[in-house]
């Protein structure tokens, strides 16, 4: 076929799939079904979908005591977090950054957390839920899935014709933290509502009560909603905003500074980087008729980040700004095959306004087409689904001569580079009375990112140089997938095994030499493997008890068998909870919690990363709730363990991770 005709081809192809869409982003306010992901109002169940879903609802993640959603989310068996401090980015199966997916409100994230101290931004305020899919999920979310989706899920409506408010207060022990947010949901022929909230840390000291400098953090958050549904017709529009500060250790000498300030100050007066998010997102349904429906999602970001060192001068600022459009049609063919088609787009910009430059501006557009199918079907007491789809992606990436203040040493040529990938999913889910086994083989892949491809520069916060590489391939993974659930009235079993085998892996390697007195860093690529297993049972009797037990296991090699960096300890968890009877009608929901997470040490290591020792960490919590108030009280590292996790940057400076920290979470609903 010739190179017109396969122009020709493609653009046929568009024009058929306009009317489609990316399914995944705009089902994904409806349940959980692998190719659909719907989400309804309730905590998704495991036999929803050939792919592992899990999710963490609003509340579990009160009673957890965590300051951030990727701290929750490091609560579930496979996920971890790299942390700098109070700032963290989930793991998931050992995979984090650019191949980990964010969704909010429902359109991809889009920011600058392309290194490993840069994290995900956001706050738990105004989230009902977040829900985690493990394994490549490109073919329903494109490029920057191949490790994994997390997709957090506002809150729910209310009810047709109320109006709700509440109030939420919490404070930190450890870091002296508090905040409160304010909720205002008024439902009518239309439906309004209001989120808005401010949080304040100071520094965190460990368990030897030691303070780690510039460990401090303030969150500033609003979220307005506006939702119109007719019969036929669902209109969801958002509008979020935050305003982020995080402090960060610029380099040792940070560590003598500052001794003599407050315990209590929150000044930002030494090295930090602040964040402004913007965010619009319009998702769109229409019930054309009983069997077809059209959805489109429209999102609009800004993403202003910026970092300063010792002085009222930026130096760095970064501003991103993305445009996306997803739009597709589900077809119901019969009673057991469901087909959906789709399209989207992005454009999205790059631009510096300082003088340090670490990535150049650039311009960056993708288009993509998929197609998948579902089939229910049913043979006696055999219950199955099964899922197969294809997506193709053509992602261009410009970059432009960006001026600096340090002529760098290695020149970096401007380029113009087009990339495409197919890519696809088939998975079967088999349910026969209490036992569930599910079988998933998918693709994944993702180009290189700014960084990746085009960095020249220092990073605020560490002593590196990062040089890029633009003649970086595709970075690709084929993922097979086995998980399995037998239930039997209190008692469940489960278990997983993956293998993620990738192609140009990309990863920064450190070398022996220097550029004008810094480390020099350099991307590469090579072939690598992803290996592992997590297994758990738990016994539920939701009126008195409740335990769980979980264990994951990572395998993260290079093909010559050295161990790739970042590579998360394999862990234990135990929880339990206890549930009081309700003695007088004055009180309800009374329980205590019990927890144990158990992080083997960690000596598969890539060269220059420091092993971590193993290490137990003991959680406890209760809660109560009196007519329209829930008080929630939990305590993280209770025993005040002095130690630190494995992916923890803060290590290499000598620092340990957070000691005991009691959390009181109190809401009011009126």
């Amino acid at each position: 076929m010739s190179d017109k005709s396969k122009k020709s081809f493609l653009l046929i192809a568009i024009i058929i799939c306009w009317a489609l869409d990316m399914s995944a982003q705009v089902d994904s306010v409806k349940t959980i079904v692998l190719n659909s992901v719907y989400v309804t109002e309730k905590k998704p169940t495991f036999n929803t979908t050939s792919r592992e879903v899990v999710a963490l609802t609003n509340t579990e993640m009160k009673e957890k005591g965590a300051q951030t959603l990727s701290e929750s989310l490091a609560s579930l068996p496979g996920v971890s977090q790299i942390t700098t401090g109070a700032i963290s980015k989930p793991v998931i199966r050992g995979l984090y950054g650019d191949r980990i997916q964010i969704n909010v409100a429902g359109v991809k994230l889009e920011d600058q957390q392309w290194e490993d101290e840069d994290g995900l931004v956001l706050s738990d305020v105004g989230v009902e839920r977040i829900e985690l899919i493990k394994g490549p999920a490109s073919l329903l979310f494109g490029s920057g899935a191949m490790g994994g989706v997390v997709n957090i899920v506002e809150e729910e409506l209310p009810d047709s014709g109320t109006t709700k408010q509440n109030l939420n207060f919490k404070l930190f022990s450890n870091t002296y933290g508090a905040g409160i947010d304010y909720g205002f949901k008024k439902s009518g022929k239309n439906t309004f509502m209001l989120r808005a909230g401010i949080e304040s840390h100071a520094d965190y000291s460990d368990g030897a009560g030691n303070r780690v400098p510039n460990t401090r953090f303030a969150l500033y958050n609003v979220d307005l909603g506006y939702i119109v549904q007719r019969e036929h017709f669902k209109s969801e529009n958002r509008i979020l905003a935050s305003f982020n500060e995080f402090g960060f250790i610029a380099d040792s000498a940070d560590l003598h500074e500052g001794s003599a300030e407050p315990r209590l100050s929150r000044e930002f007066e030494e090295a930090h980087y602040t964040v402004l998010f913007l965010l619009f997102s319009s998702k769109n349904s229409i019930h054309l008729n009983e069997t077809t429906e059209l959805n489109v999602t429209m999102g609009i970001q800004n993403n202003l980040r910026q970092e300063q060192e010792r002085s009222d001068e930026v130096d760095l600022s970064l501003s991103l700004n993305t445009f996306s459009l997803n739009t597709s049609i589900r077809k119901q063919l019969s009673h057991d095959w469901t087909m959906t088609n789709g399209i989207s787009g992005m454009f999205q910009t790059n631009k510096n306004f300082a003088s340090r430059i670490i990535v150049p501006d650039a311009s960056i557009a993708e288009g993509s087409v998929f197609s998948y199918v579902n089939r229910r079907q049913q043979s006696g007491k055999l219950n199955g689904n099964f899922e197969a789809g294809i997506r193709y992606d053509h992602r261009q990436i410009i970059t432009y001569q960006t001026g600096s203040q340090i002529s760098p040493a290695i020149e970096l040529t401007p380029f113009n580079k087009g990339f495409n990938n197919l890519n696809g999913s088939l998975g079967e889910s088999l349910n026969l009375k209490n036992l569930l086994l599910k079988f998933d083989l998918s693709s994944g892949f993702r180009t290189g990112n700014l960084a990746e491809l085009s960095a020249n520069g220092l990073h605020e916060g560490t002593p590196n140089w990062y040089i890029g590489n633009p003649d970086m391939k595709v970075e690709q993974c084929l993922n097979a997938d086995i998980s399995s659930s037998w239930q039997y009235k209190w008692l469940t079993l489960r278990g997983s095994v993956f293998r993620n085998r990738f192609h140009n892996y990309i990863y920064l390697r450190p070398t022996n030499d220097e550029l004008f007195g810094f480390n020099l860093f350099r991307y590469e690529q090579t072939n690598a493997t992803l290996q592992g297993f997590e297994a758990g049972a738990s016994i539920d009797n939701k009126k008195y008890f409740s335990f769980s037990f979980d264990y994951s296991y990572l395998d993260a090699r290079r093909d010559d068998g050295s161990w790739l960096p970042f590579s998360p300890a394999n862990r234990f968890l135990f929880d339990s909870k206890y549930f009081l009877p309700a003695r007088s009608s004055k009180y309800q929901n009374a329980f205590i919690s019990f927890g144990v997470n158990y992080t083997q040490k960690q000596d598969h290591t890539d060269i220059y990363e420091i092993p971590s020792p193993g290490y137990w960490l003991i959680n406890a919590g209760a809660g109560v709730s009196f007519k329209s108030v829930r008080i929630l009280l939990s305590c993280r590292n209770l025993a005040d363990q002095k130690y630190y996790d494995f992916l923890s940057r803060l290590k290499y400076y000598g620092l340990n991770d957070m000691g005991r920290n009691i959390v009181l979470n109190v809401g009011w609903q009126f």
